[in-house]
């Protein structure tokens, strides 16, 4: 995985989050080093808030927005709203109680991470985060939507209220091509999940809580939807 930053810069990011713990920790990331800010959250246990005088004080200076979640190994909704308004690219560092699990960094900024292998972290790593991704990686121009974790419980048609926004349209399974989109149930009554089509039978997609990964396309034929392709691939009759 890429780190996009130093790796002093992450450990002084993660030890800052588990002395703030069980509060959300908060701070900058610098051209070469990282510093912390006070959270000023009225609940700073279940959320942070960065005071506009100290982002007015370093903003020239912010490479990236970083914050902590404990026992909560998601980005929020907020969180993907709150990056797309700032401009800039923002970071989480997730715990489990104190032990760090992990730090990563999202923005349409930084450079897109490999499409295989990735952890799962619902709004950053997850089933249309790789497919925006695949997409964004050849050109296209895929929009993000904010979601919060298990999306399909309160938006269940969230897929496909944005499916024209994002640039898809359905076509026929007899039309299916590499880089058309699969979409499926996966252990929900709506659809909830998408994966891109490699060819030779073979797709790459990303389960809940699993890493990302290539499988046989026949293996979730019972779960499948639709398909889509993006709107400037469109083949000419």
């Amino acid at each position: 995985m890429k780190t996009y930053f130093d790796r002093k810069i992450i450990l002084d990011v993660q030890k800052h989050a588990q002395i703030e713990h069980p509060k959300e920790a908060c701070g900058f990331i610098m051209d070469d080093y990282y510093h912390p800010i006070q959270n000023r959250a009225e609940d700073p246990i279940n959320d942070f808030k960065i005071s506009p005088e100290d982002f007015i004080k370093y903003r020239k200076e912010i490479r990236a927005i970083v914050h902590s979640h404990v026992d909560y190994p998601h980005l929020s909704k907020a969180d993907m709203i709150s990056q797309k308004k700032s401009g800039i690219p923002w970071g989480v560092t997730l715990l489990n109680k104190t032990a760090v699990i992990d730090t990563y960094f999202w923005g349409d900024d930084l450079e897109i991470q490999e499409f295989i292998g990735r952890p799962f972290v619902h709004g950053l790593y997850d089933c249309y985060a790789l497919v925006r991704d695949y997409h964004r990686s050849i050109g296209h121009d895929v929009p993000d939507f904010p979601r919060s974790n298990l999306w399909w419980h309160d938006e269940p048609s969230m897929l496909e209220d944005n499916c024209d926004e994002a640039g898809f349209y359905y076509i026929q399974e007899s039309e299916v091509d590499v880089g058309d989109v699969i979409t499926m149930k996966v252990l929900a009554d709506v659809t909830n999940h998408q994966a891109i089509y490699l060819g030779d039978g073979l797709m790459m997609h990303h389960l809940y809580n699993r890493l990302s990964r290539r499988e046989p396309v026949h293996r979730w034929s019972k779960h499948i939807t639709g398909f889509m392709r993006y709107k400037s691939a469109r083949k000419e009759s």
